[in-house]
């Protein structure tokens, strides 16, 4: 019972490891951009391109960075998300299968209509939904559950509906993606345990008085 609860233990240690996601932050310079909008001292960059960019940005996606309003989470730059957008994209690899845990900042977009609902897609399939407020950047968590080796897309949406008002939106910065994944003991690692057990039992056994026959 001792042996399989030490090698129970030693398999189920877990070990957290970042994925590589390019431009994580949104720092990363852009080419070209397919329309560039005035919202008073901030300048929006929508659907920008270039070889560093890693993101897809879908209609309604976009690069702003720091203004009077709001500077960026991390670094100088960040994502946006106006209304109901198409999605925001990237494509990762996992080597192994794991649980993998999303990392992530978003704010409200200062002076626009509340309400906006950001969508986390992992493959197209929704895996949560959260929300904004007003009072700046929120430090947001989210488990994409126990996806397989090989690869995936993450993706972020904008649900939010444009009001009378005008439009609201999401700013989004410092992605990251930590798995967790089950460690297999090595062979090596095993051995020793197993040498330290029976070391253990040997000693115990010459410790007992009743394995010589006293009482």
């Amino acid at each position: 019972r001792t042996l399989a609860v030490a090698l129970l233990s030693l398999a189920s240690l877990a070990q957290a490891a970042p994925v590589s996601l390019q431009n994580a932050g949104f720092e990363n310079n852009f080419d070209s951009a397919g329309f560039v909008g005035s919202d008073g001292t901030v300048t929006l960059f929508y659907a920008p391109t270039g070889a560093g960019m890693g993101w897809s940005f879908g209609a309604g996606t976009g690069v702003a960075g720091n203004y009077s309003l709001l500077s960026a989470y991390e670094g100088t730059r960040f994502a946006f998300l106006q209304t109901a957008t198409q999605a925001l994209s990237q494509a990762f690899t996992l080597d192994q299968a794991a649980t993998v845990d999303l990392g992530f900042a978003l704010a409200l977009r200062p002076g626009y209509q509340p309400g906006q609902s950001v969508q986390v897609l992992v493959d197209n399939q929704a895996v949560g939904t959260v929300g904004t407020t007003g009072s700046g950047w929120q430090a947001m968590n989210l488990s994409l559950g126990t996806l397989a080796a090989g690869s995936h897309t993450l993706a972020f949406r904008g649900l939010g509906a444009f009001g009378t008002f005008g439009d609201t939106s999401a700013y989004l910065d410092a992605v990251q993606l930590n798995t967790q994944v089950a460690a297999v003991p090595e062979p090596g690692s095993t051995s020793l345990v197993l040498a330290g057990l029976v070391a253990m039992g040997a000693l115990g056994r010459r410790r007992n008085p009743r394995q010589h026959g006293h009482r």
